[in-house]
């Protein structure tokens, strides 16, 4: 059985005419993130935006929660985002 995977476009761009932090359009599998907010603010709403895609069905209030805890674990993991020059070669990690 073959699963077909959903993919996510994730798109850095300024919201401010949209006054949000992040957007998600759910029939075209597109997030975009405002690349102004802090390094843990763009983990929260890139992580609150795919859980919009995720799961349509959750109210507002649910997504918020939800995006909030992810962050709140993964950062107190360590996971950060790594913005690498344009040409620079990623690292092996094996």
């Amino acid at each position: 059985m073959s699963r077909r995977k959903n993919k996510v476009k994730v798109v850095w761009r300024k919201l401010g005419k949209e006054k949000a932090w992040g957007q998600a359009t759910i029939g075209e599998g597109l997030v975009e993130v405002d690349p102004r907010l802090g390094a843990k603010r763009q983990l929260e709403v890139l992580i609150h935006e795919v859980t919009h895609l995720c799961h349509p069905e959750m109210t507002e209030v649910e997504v918020d929660r939800t995006g909030k805890m992810i962050a709140r674990v993964l950062w107190s993991e360590n996971y950060r985002r790594v913005v690498m020059d344009k040409n620079a070669k990623p690292p092996r990690i094996s």
